[in-house]
């Protein structure tokens, strides 16, 4: 693939190969690392300064174009999960296992931004990613076509923690899930924590949410913009043991929440409009 060496900054952004043909945009500032790969526009590795990772990665993953990463921060887009009326078409849409353009960066005294773009047909994606002492997402879908375009998605996160059964969540309280396990809807009166496979769509999801992880002593907080329904989900024992690009200890390794457009919460875009959904990623000792 072909990267403008002008996009690189001296001692800030550089570019590395995951695998041949599979270039990573690295970056380094006062007050983070992180990995992008260009194939998906995917955070592999974001590090703020004096914490642990944030995100996890499979060390199974596999970089090949067509193939998903295991693991960090996949783009989910047009949809999420399988496309409403055409079972053939990729899950969690075309954005997640093709190449992205890099098409600007720059650095200022708080952060240094990436702008990738990835169009399909008449939709166009913009990813702004901001990398300081907090990671900042914005996914922009802009519909360039004639007719209205129903867009859904998620910045499908995965958290890296000390042992899934020493978190736990808040922020979704008394909040309408799905599911997706056993198809019943809910509340979780309490914070969630992690005993066994789970997989929910929490609904009408606006507030923040923490990640508490007691054995590293911190809190991530997750807030966001542009979304409706927020996504929780741990693969567990059996699960893990399927997947070839996960060992079969790494589920307890990390959690994934994800920021999304699902389920009911997807926007009708109209020609010319644009939706744009923010995540915002901090850090603080507990």
């Amino acid at each position: 693939m072909n990267i403008l060496t002008d996009l690189e900054i001296s001692g800030v952004i550089s570019i590395e190969e995951l695998a041949p043909e599979y270039p990573c945009i690295v970056v380094k500032n006062e007050h983070a690392t992180a990995k992008i790969a260009l194939h998906g526009a995917h955070v592999v590795d974001y590090t703020p300064v004096g914490q642990k990772p944030v995100i996890f990665t499979s060390a199974d993953a596999v970089y090949k174009e067509g193939t998903a990463i295991r693991g960090g921060i996949p783009v989910c887009w047009p949809w999420f999960n399988a496309h409403p009326s055409d079972s053939q078409l990729p899950s969690h849409g075309f954005a997640r296992v093709a190449f992205w353009q890099l098409f600007r960066s720059f650095n200022s005294k708080d952060y240094t931004t990436l702008i990738f773009t990835f169009s399909k047909g008449e939709l166009h994606a913009e990813l702004t990613l901001e990398i300081g002492r907090e990671l900042n997402l914005s996914l922009k879908t802009i519909n360039t076509g004639d007719s209205s375009a129903l867009v859904g998605g998620a910045l499908h996160t995965y958290f890296s923690v000390s042992d899934i059964a020493d978190v736990s969540i808040t922020g979704l309280e008394d909040t309408v899930f799905h599911d997706s396990l056993t198809g019943l809807s809910g509340k979780d009166p309490e914070t969630i924590s992690f005993s066994e496979e789970f997989d929910r769509v929490y609904q009408d999801t606006k507030e923040a949410v923490v990640l508490k992880d007691q054995q590293w002593s911190r809190e991530i907080l997750i807030e966001k913009t542009g979304s409706s329904s927020t996504v929780v989900w741990n693969p567990w024992i059996d699960k893990s043991a399927t997947m070839g690009d996960l060992g079969n200890e790494d589920y307890k390794q990390f959690v994934c929440i994800e920021t999304a457009n699902a389920l009911e919460d997807v926007y009708n875009v109209p020609p010319g409009g644009a939706h744009t959904m923010t995540a915002k990623i901090s850090v603080k000792s507990s």
